[in-house]
């Protein structure tokens, strides 16, 4: 998927975002970015005043920094983040020491419960973002969901290899639901069935067959009359 985003400059809007939310953050805590500066400067230089010369110097280079990266498409610094994307896709997929640091930092993460309720806070903001930026029609990020989702529409009606692929992955979910929770679905649905009257039963059926549940009835009701008129004939002439 990074790969993917990569050569598709999807991932540009993402950086952009980064970059703006890295000077916020720096703007936030200016406060302490200018007292740990002060802390870790010498006693010369605090007694003479130059730690706040310096920090002011550190926090200008940096917002001049980022306002350099966010403007100009082309700066260096986007090309070096760039390419630590591709590498970290690329040994994502078949560097094992790599994929072995993520596995394990992702176990580690999943088995600490004070993260995982962290997590659900952040997915639950980032959800309700996305769904506030997908409805709205002047965001670029909402405009990137929907040509997406279309383009996603066209392959999944027209790319054969794609379709056959989303087939095989539904069978084998399928399958494997199947033999895994087997008994527990049968026994939920011969619960649920059993709890049904009949005028539930009715609706549903009248609901999944439709108007052909007319045609039904007719047909059954002329067949069974013939069938006892033609039992009533045999009785009374043989």
């Amino acid at each position: 998927m990074l790969e993917g985003a990569i050569a598709d400059q999807r991932h540009m809007p993402l950086m952009d975002g980064f970059i703006r939310w890295a000077g916020l953050t720096i703007e936030d805590n200016e406060e302490t970015l200018r007292e740990l500066i002060h802390h870790r400067a010498n006693a010369v230089l605090r007694w003479t005043g130059l730690d706040e010369r310096i920090s002011g110097s550190v926090l200008d280079g940096l917002y001049k920094l980022l306002a350099e990266v966010l403007v100009d498409p082309e700066h260096p610094l986007r090309g070096k983040i760039e390419e630590g994307l591709a590498k970290l896709a690329q040994d994502l997929q078949h560097d094992p020491d790599t994929r072995e640091r993520v596995e394990y930092m992702k176990r580690d993460l999943l088995e600490n419960p004070a993260v995982a309720e962290w997590w659900l806070g952040v997915w639950e903001r980032i959800r309700q973002s996305l769904i506030r930026r997908a409805r709205d029609p002047d965001s670029t990020l909402g405009n990137d969901m929907r040509k997406g989702l279309a383009e996603l529409g066209d392959a999944l009606k027209t790319d054969e290899r794609l379709q056959l692929q989303i087939n095989r992955f539904a069978r084998r979910t399928a399958v494997g639901v199947a033999t895994r929770y087997g008994e527990e679905i049968v026994t939920l649905v011969s619960e649920t069935v059993k709890r049904w009257d009949a005028t539930t039963i009715t609706g549903r059926i009248e609901n999944a067959v439709g108007r052909d549940l007319q045609f039904i009835r007719i047909n059954g009701t002329l067949v069974g009359g013939l069938v006892g008129m033609t039992l009533h004939f045999l009785v009374s002439f043989f």
